[in-house]
């Protein structure tokens, strides 16, 4: 019983650990809602790519990390933890709120820095470096210092830091696991960011006040402190305060969350060749992710009180923890050779019956299957370290600090090791083999250390295992992920793989269908070009519409790569200035090895400005007005990346960045989902923004895409400026491909207004014809505009 002096300052020490337990819950949760946010906010300024996002994340946890580590030194001397942890809870809700006011004056300096130097790639992510850390590193500090300080506060003990700090670690990754889900699939769509942003706040501020509250009940005297001291202690093994070895344990830490962090990039990336991009999937491995680390640390917290040696138990999960990456894609095939189809049918029967659940139910089975045991094994790593590392230091709050910090700064470094040098230069089959063999590896050194009273057979069973291990890897057939690629569920079955480039940003893809010779590009196991008549009456609209319509057009801005045809189709008009953004310069790069007989090959850096960096972003840092700008992108519904390619703030950028009377062009998909559900949206946003907006189709038959065409003034489209086009070395010869071979079969392309589309679409459904076509009789005619 923890006793105060006064008779109105009485609690238990159980029930000052309970609430202690729920308020560090609700911190959690406001924590990720405010990491879900500000992420989300600051890729406004700093763009969608997956350098800016590592960057951010990188800086978040690097932060928690920093002040883990510095609230480490301290806690075991704070007296009143409580109110410091108010105080620090406080200061976080200030800090969270003041971030958007913050990321005003970031984005102005991000502006005037790219406008005034036109800074190379790697000058720009330093920037980015500089205005993440400036932004983000005092709350986050602020954030990681608590846990040691909780831990420290809910146990004098160093013997009792695993089981009790395991469990406030475990209940606080909850509380995030929920924060995430309320952030991604409620508060955001329901309150909007800023609504979220501040609900997170008011939330936040109820915790600080709750811990305030609680410190003045519940802190813990000199008195009880001495009284603690005499408690007897459980066995453990008694080590020495010099002994070196123990510092083996901060590295085992440092790589068991670099370990953890690499394994979920890669598990990403593997698993979106199976479902695809949507946003489910990522907040299905995400969620699994995190609730498997709440186990974990249950269990663990548990498990920890019945280990004499927790540095050997901490070797053994870590060993575990290493054994799951080497077969993890064994594992991969197996299911989706022999487990995924039935799962599919039952699943695909139950999405006849419930909206939606096909999208939320398969990524969820699969995630279970494939990550649920390493993420169980990764959260019981975590308060068995926590207590071997405590048994030697003997202080609870400087242990808690260093095995966060050191396990956080594992993850950064995981995070930009995978995803910058691992994947790309190794790709994904070498990269897991790798984080999981260091894993067995370091675990076998720490087994042979610690487990001294073992007989040398045992001692050395791990470094056996390991050594094993790696030879097995290395005989493993090199092409198991080409397996995985090859089992596309989207593609048919008949489909060749040609090759396979993992990048920076995805996994590139081409197929060769031997039916007709044809070549598809995929992305992330999406198809997203090729060289067949489908695709490829897309791709030449692309290029040629938006010079043909617009007589002022000389400069013009392309959107998105793919195969490449739509910048060749571009260069052929002979223009000042085409300039295309891409994201994924992988992308490029296989579409000039595969797709040479319709792009540019050779010739592309000669004709085009390439510009390798998100287009949202790319818009609005530059000072450049284009006559047109084409907006090449995939449907958002298949990718989650691309939605911000179909948000207000980009129409508007976009309308802030095009010449008096610029055009500006988006494809528009309109198949394989709900029309009313996402046709609505898009198009209303895109009358929202631009007053004038005209709809085509994008072939000379009836197809499932669209061409949406926004511009400030009326739209007047000249046959005869057409004609001229065509008269052009080339651009005749490229469109009749198409069958589009003069001014009326482009002006036939036009549908009209949204009224029209929509009885164009229930038509097309029906498969009725339904053929609109306006005539045009006089040299500017104008176009119908709503």
């Amino acid at each position: 019983m923890w006793r105060a002096d006064s008779s109105n300052r009485v609690i238990s020490r159980r029930a000052s650990v309970n609430w202690i337990m729920l308020i560090y819950f609700a911190s959690g949760a406001c924590s990720l809602i405010d990491e879900v946010v500000w992420v989300r906010l600051l890729k406004l300024t700093l763009g969608n790519t997956v350098y800016a996002t590592s960057i951010v994340v990188s800086v978040f946890m690097g932060g928690l990390a920093l002040g883990a580590l510095i609230m480490g030194r301290f806690s075991d001397r704070i007296r009143r933890r409580l109110r410091l942890y108010a105080l620090l809870e406080t200061l976080v809700t200030i800090s969270a709120l003041s971030l958007p006011w913050a990321l005003k004056l970031a984005d102005a300096i991000y502006v005037w820095f790219y406008r005034t130097y036109q800074p190379t790639h790697t000058q720009l992510l330093i920037v980015q470096v500089v205005i993440s850390a400036a932004i983000l590193l005092l709350p986050t500090i602020l954030m990681g210092s608590t846990l040691p300080l909780l831990g420290r506060f809910v146990t004098a003990m160093e013997a009792e830091a695993g089981h009790l700090v395991g469990k406030l670690y475990a209940l606080n990754t909850l509380g995030a696991a929920t924060g995430c889900f309320l952030a991604g699939f409620v508060l955001i769509r329901i309150l909007g960011v800023m609504g979220t942003l501040y609900t997170a706040a008011v939330v936040n501020l109820m915790v600080a006040f709750g811990g305030w509250f609680l410190s003045r009940f519940s802190e813990i005297t000199a008195e009880e402190r001495a009284e603690a001291a005499t408690v007897e202690r459980p066995e453990v093994a008694v080590v020495k305060p010099a002994d070196g070895k123990f510092y083996l344990l901060v590295v085992a830490f440092f790589m068991s969350g670099l370990v953890s962090i690499g394994y979920e990039l890669l598990w990403m990336r593997s698993i979106i060749h199976l479902l695809g991009g949507f946003t489910y999937v990522f907040s299905a491995v995400l969620t699994v992710y995190l609730l498997g680390n709440v186990i974990g640390a249950g269990i663990g917290s548990r498990l920890v009180k019945k280990l004499k040696r927790p540095a050997v138990g901490f070797a053994v999960t870590l060993s575990v923890l290493g054994l799951c990456g080497v077969f993890y894609l064994p594992q991969l095939i197996f299911w989706t050779s022999k487990v995924l189809p039935y799962v599919n049918q039952a699943v695909e029967s139950i999405g006849k019956r419930i909206a939606f659940s096909t999208y939320m139910i398969k990524p969820l089975v699969q995630c279970v299957f494939l990550f649920l045991l390493p993420s169980v094994i990764m959260g019981i790593g975590f308060p068995i370290a926590l207590q071997a590392w405590a048994n030697h230091m003997h202080k609870v709050g400087r242990s808690t600090g260093t095995a966060y910090g050191a396990n956080t700064i594992g993850a950064v470094v995981g995070g930009i090791v995978t995803g910058f040098v691992l994947i790309p230069l190794l790709g994904l089959q070498v990269s897991i083999s790798i984080l999981g063999l260091a894993g067995v590896w370091i675990a076998g050194v720490m087994y042979l250390l610690f487990a001294r009273r073992a007989r040398v057979v045992r001692r050395f069973a791990l470094l056996g295992v390991a050594s094993i291990l790696t030879v097995a890897a290395t005989k493993m057939p090199s092409d198991l992920f080409d397996v995985v690629v090859k089992t596309n569920p989207r593609l048919p079955e008949r489909l060749i793989l040609l090759s396979v480039e993992e990048g920076v940003t995805t996994s590139v893809s081409v197929y060769r269908d031997p039916a007709d010779d044809t070549l598809s590009l995929c992305t992330s196991g999406l198809r997203i070009a090729g060289d067949t008549y489908f695709w490829r009456g897309d791709q030449k609209m692309l290029g040629h519409f938006g010079v043909s319509l617009n007589s002022n057009a000389k400069k013009v801005l392309s959107v998105g790569f793919g195969s490449g045809e739509s910048t060749a189709c571009l260069a052929l008009h002979k223009l000042d200035r085409v300039d295309c953004v891409e994201i994924a310069p992988e992308v490029v790069d296989v579409s000039l090895r595969f797709f040479r007989h319709i792009n540019l090959g050779d010739k592309l850096n000669d004709e085009i400005n390439m510009i390798y960096m998100d287009a949202k972003n790319y818009i609005h840092l530059t000072d450049v007005k284009y006559d047109a700008i084409v907006n090449d992108v995939i449907n958002p519904r298949r990718f989650a990346e691309n939605a911000s390619l179909y948000s207000k703030e980009y129409f508007e950028s976009a309308k802030a960045h095009l010449t008096d009377k610029g055009l500006f062009l988006s494809w528009i998909p309109a198949h394989n989902f709900e029309p009313v559900c996402i046709l609505n949206s898009i198009i209303g946003t895109m009358m929202d923004v631009f007053p004038y907006v005209t709809i085509w189709y994008m072939a000379p038959t009836p197809a499932g895409y669209f061409l949406l065409i926004g511009s400030e003034q009326p739209q007047y489209f000249s046959p005869k400026h057409i004609e001229n086009e065509l008269l052009k070395e080339g651009v005749h010869d490229s469109l009749s491909v198409v069958n589009i071979n003069n001014s009326m079969d482009v002006l036939s392309c036009y549908i009209g207004d949204e009224n029209d589309l929509r009885r164009y679409i229930k038509s097309f459904s029906i498969n009725s014809d339904y053929w609109p076509f306006i005539e045009f009789s006089t040299d500017n005619q104008p176009a119908g505009c709503h």
